[in-house]
């Protein structure tokens, strides 16, 4: 009697239920499934693209093809990458992982990419984009100059008013080589726009050259280095640019603008599949409760920016 009460309270706890229910379910699903090695997600084969693909990496990284044993070596650390890599996602680790949601949005979008944006432009094409965006290819002003520096550490509190002497001398002919201090900065640069300039001396410098008419020796201008006394040899206007002119950079971006293009439309696509609500934290309440359901491919700032 005292093991049959003893079997009959056991049968009346939720622990014992819920066991017999998961050995149910686990029975069932071998019946189903079958053994356990047989399960289609237990094969790994390792394709000749693939082996392939391991040796031409190695190539390029080592400059030559891999040995036999390291190609063994290559593809026995694939096997275990690949195991590992499955074993991980049956595990759940990659669930809530920034860093494979992002890799994983990124396979994807490249994949939407190179199947929408892969056929090169044509001529045609090219020549269309550059008309319709002639602006951001305008073509800067640039000049060449020549220049003679008065630095700071030599002249010291004198450095303006030797400037002044230096520059009534250029103007009347003096040699500009034989004049100012010596220095690492080019004495003269050729056609170069103002941002190339600006490489070289500074940005107010450059603003302050580019600002002036330049028909004979001016200054003092002020960089960190000192003050210059600067002559405008020639000038070439600003201009519209020509296709030859920035061919590269059209392809470059009629291409981008294609990728960008394809991934809007495929996520326009996707976004109309899933209901999304978003739950705002009290201060951005006013926020519209359900995204763009047209969104347009846009820089997202990454932390610490």
């Amino acid at each position: 009697m005292n093991v049959r009460a003893a079997i009959a309270r056991a049968l009346r706890e939720p622990l014992v239920h819920f066991l017999a229910i998961g050995a149910v379910l686990f029975t069932a699903a071998g019946l189903i499934s079958g053994p356990k090695g047989n399960a289609p997600g237990d094969a790994i084969t390792i394709s000749e693209g693939q082996v392939a693909q391991l040796a031409e990496s190695y190539r390029l990284l080592a400059g030559r093809l891999p040995s036999r044993e390291e190609l063994t070596s290559l593809v026995d650390d694939f096997v275990t990458e690949e195991i590992s890599y499955r074993e991980a996602v049956a595990m759940g680790l990659d669930a809530d992982d920034t860093i494979v949601r992002r890799r994983m949005r990124q396979k994807l979008e490249f994949l939407i990419e190179d199947a929408n944006a892969s056929e090169e432009p044509g001529e045609a094409d090219l020549a269309a984009w550059l008309a319709g965006h002639a602006a951001d290819y305008r073509l800067p002003e640039r000049r060449a100059i020549r220049q003679v520096l008065l630095a700071a550490d030599r002249r010291g509190e004198t450095i303006r008013s030797d400037a002044e002497a230096l520059l009534a001398r250029l103007k009347s002919g003096a040699d500009p080589s034989k004049l100012g201090d010596p220095s690492m900065l080019p004495s003269a640069m050729p056609l170069t726009t103002e941002e190339g300039v600006a490489g070289q001396f500074g940005e107010d410098f450059a603003a302050s050259v580019f600002a002036n008419p330049g028909k004979t020796w001016f200054g003092p201008v002020a960089s960190p280095f000192g003050e210059h006394l600067v002559l405008v040899m020639q000038t070439e206007a600003g201009r519209e640019a020509v296709l030859e002119d920035v061919r590269d950079k059209v392809r470059s971006d009629l291409i981008e603008s294609r990728r960008d293009q394809a991934r809007d439309e495929f996520q326009e696509r996707m976004r109309k599949r899933y209901h999304v609500r978003i739950d705002w934290p009290k201060p951005y309440g006013d926020l519209p409760a359900t995204p763009d359901a047209t969104p347009k491919t846009r820089r997202v700032p990454e932390v610490g920016e």
